[in-house]
């Protein structure tokens, strides 16, 4: 946001910066910002059907460093990756793509000179692998273990390089507005209300996913067992005081996070991508896993007004981000007042839907406490009562409901 009061020629409007220059002059805009994701995109289309074209969008190259902002505030950091242009009859086409700062990780190798690191914890693996690029990184990792030693894989992307020691540190990341990569989850927190900023709604719950969640032989309720857990195998190199079945079978377990939505007996397995140096490490890739299956228990789809957070609905402005627990008050989807974790917002703009906001929110309890940094617990969402429409919102369909997921859908009248 610029010092002081908004400027309110960008209100309402996506602003692309490159070199000082705004462009603001668009048919279609897309922002995107998920979880688990370690970049954001975006893409801007514009029509000039002037003759000759203003040709105002052709200065703008792939390579440029870019801002963008909606309503005034940012919303991304990087660099244009793309520009394609068209022509049909009067008409002509500039379509523009971008990515975060940190998107360029996933494309350029890391070039280390010894092609390993000593005693080195994740956080530090990913300042060393984001510096060239001019990627930084803030947050903390859900665990602060220092592995033996980290190869790199020759031909490896820097990303490719980093990715698996977060999932074996249980370790979400997400990018921010800034172009900084974000370990752990953002705390932030909204509200989501049936009839006042939901347009359009849908909801899905399912078992396709999570290891089992009760008893089954030889295992006990809740978690234990190879039934239910979360199983890693594993294997480390040998040396004179640890070999044989202790270097080449290393395997622990995780239970699952919930056991709401689980079937009795549904064992998963995961190799581990890096060497097994530390038992944390193998129970943490577990959980990552746990984590992230049974998030996705809970599935719910929001099209909302505007890009930011409701004024109406506490808290009141700024635009929405992944890892903000929200609150979902919607009859419709049979949500009264429950948090759900949003896993990635959309940001759209064009002439026959206006702005918008697509999110995408997943079981908030499957988020657990050793995934936010330094162990602080997202803050607590008090559910609202819900605020009286200015118009009614109608009957709305039946829930459609179907085995083994059960979908519910609601879409308010136009």
């Amino acid at each position: 946001m610029s010092n002081g009061a908004p400027r309110k020629d960008r209100l309402n409007r996506a602003v692309l910066i490159i070199d000082g220059q705004e462009y603001m002059e668009w048919e279609s805009v897309q922002v995107r910002a998920a979880m688990y994701e370690n970049t954001r995109t975006c893409r801007f289309t514009a029509s000039e059907k002037e003759v000759p074209p203003s040709r105002s969008a052709m200065r703008i190259k792939p390579g440029q460093a870019c801002k963008v902002m909606l309503d005034d505030q940012l919303a991304m950091t990087g660099f244009v990756i793309t520009r394609t242009v068209s022509f049909s009859g009067n008409d002509h086409m500039v379509e523009l793509q971008c990515q975060g700062q940190w998107g360029t990780t996933s494309g350029g190798a890391h070039v280390s000179q010894t092609g390993e690191y000593k005693n080195i914890t994740v956080q530090q693996l990913a300042e060393i692998v984001g510096k060239p690029y001019g990627a930084m990184v803030e947050g903390a990792a859900a665990n602060m273990m220092k592995f033996p030693r980290v190869s790199v894989v020759p031909g490896a992307s820097a990303w490719e390089t980093l990715e698996p020691y977060l999932r074996a540190t249980q370790t979400p990341v997400s990018e921010t507005a800034e172009g900084k990569l974000k370990l752990g989850v953002m705390t932030g927190s909204a509200s989501v209300i049936e009839g006042w900023n939901i347009l359009e709604g849908r909801e899905v719950i399912h078992s396709l996913m999570a290891v089992g969640g009760s008893s089954v032989p030889g295992g006990q309720s809740p978690g234990a067992g190879e039934g239910t857990d979360q199983l890693v195998h594993g294997q480390r190199p040998g040396t004179d005081d640890s070999h044989g079945a202790q270097a080449n079978q290393v395997n622990q377990e995780h239970p699952p996070i919930t056991s709401e939505l689980n079937v009795p007996y549904h064992p998963e397995t995961t190799l581990s991508e890096v060497p097994a140096w530390l038992t944390d490490q193998m129970k943490s890739r577990g959980g990552f896993d746990a984590m992230y299956s049974d998030s996705l228990q809970i599935w719910v789809n929001c099209t909302l007004l505007t890009w930011q957070r409701s004024g109406k609905v506490p808290p009141a402005g700024g635009l929405w981000e992944p890892g903000d627990t929200v609150m979902v008050d919607s009859p419709m989807l049979i949500l009264r007042g429950q948090n759900l974790k949003l896993k990635a917002v959309t940001w759209t703009q064009d002439n026959q839907s206006g702005t918008r906001s697509h999110i995408e929110l997943v079981n908030d309890k499957a988020v657990t406490l050793s995934s936010v940094p330094g162990g602080v617990a997202p803050p607590s969402v008090q559910a609202v009562p819900p605020v009286p429409p200015s118009e009614t919102t109608g009957s709305g369909p039946p829930p459609e409901t179907g085995s083994p997921a059960m979908v519910r859908t609601w879409r308010r009248p136009r």
